[in-house]
């Protein structure tokens, strides 16, 4: 994709997945130089107080309040890169992340977002680890046929309880995050490549395994990782770990480590990264 003067780009991911975390932590990166960042704020639009409000929750080591889906208000950031000139409109159009899962479990999702995905030319998708849904393997299934087995031989005795009714919203994370994919390469509009940046949150909880997130993703998410290595003409995508807290907020009493600048908590790792603090990193590789 060659680089252009200016391009949109949207936060997409399913609900708790470090969406308005990473929105509260960039909110106070590109208002305060405390570490080196490629982007800085130019115009905002959208709900300041609510920005404010998640961004002091972030300084103060509180938990972030999350946005619900009936009261949700569309955010945008213009940034400019210092460097170059460029400009990106970074929006948030959906921080509960209910929406996305409505994709899913409704098949639709509104007039306004799909005039969004328009004019993006990119997106970054959050996906937490913690909250991730894992399939059942058919190998996983074999002791529990083989019980099945040895009760059909016996006299019956007691009724079995009729089987739980399929749940969408139980589904396997990685369907449901390809199934949005889908839904998006499928609109007349269209055009590939589209970059994607996947983002793994809450990295610092897996930082001491001693994976890289493409790693991660690759074990963790097999049906996503091989969709996109299959689709490369259509979704050009790289994957970043990204901790916007940088701490579990329940050990963040830890008086040193809060003598650091704010700025210095985050953590941004991936193979083009170049400053592990500067949130915007994502955003520099999504403009290439």
């Amino acid at each position: 994709m060659s680089a252009k003067s200016s391009q949109y780009f949207l936060l997409m991911g399913l609900p708790n997945t470090g969406k308005t975390s990473f929105l509260a932590a960039l909110w106070y990166l590109v208002q305060h130089p405390q570490v080196v960042c490629k982007f800085r704020l130019e115009k905002l639009e959208g709900d300041n107080k609510y920005l404010n409000q998640i961004s002091q929750a972030w300084v103060e080591y509180t938990p972030v309040p999350h946005t619900r889906i009936d009261s949700e208000t569309l955010v945008s950031m213009l940034l400019k890169n210092e460097t170059t000139g460029q400009k990106l409109t970074l929006f948030f159009p959906d921080l509960s992340g209910e929406s996305f899962r409505l994709q899913w479990t409704a098949r639709q999702f509104t007039k306004g977002y799909d005039k969004l995905l328009q004019q993006a030319s990119g997106a970054m998708l959050f996906v937490n680890p913690a909250g991730v849904i894992k399939p059942i393997r058919i190998d996983m299934a074999d002791p529990l046929i083989d019980e099945m087995a040895v009760e059909h031989e016996k006299p019956a005795q007691v009724i079995s309880p009729a089987p739980n009714p399929w749940d969408a919203d139980r589904s396997p994370t990685q369907v449901q995050l390809v199934e949005l994919l889908q839904i998006l390469s499928s609109r007349d509009y269209f055009e590939p490549p589209f970059r994607l940046a996947i983002i793994v949150s809450a990295w610092d909880v897996l930082a001491r395994l001693e994976h890289s997130p493409q790693d991660w993703l690759r074990e963790q998410l097999p049906l996503l990782h091989q969709f996109l290595q299959s689709n490369s003409h259509i979704f050009d995508s790289t994957v970043f770990g990204i901790s916007a807290q940088g701490v579990d907020y329940s050990a963040a009493q830890n008086i040193t480590f809060q003598r650091g600048k704010p700025a210095e908590r985050i953590q941004v790792v991936g193979t083009s990264v170049i400053n592990l603090h500067d949130l915007t990193e994502p955003l520099q590789w999504l403009m290439l």
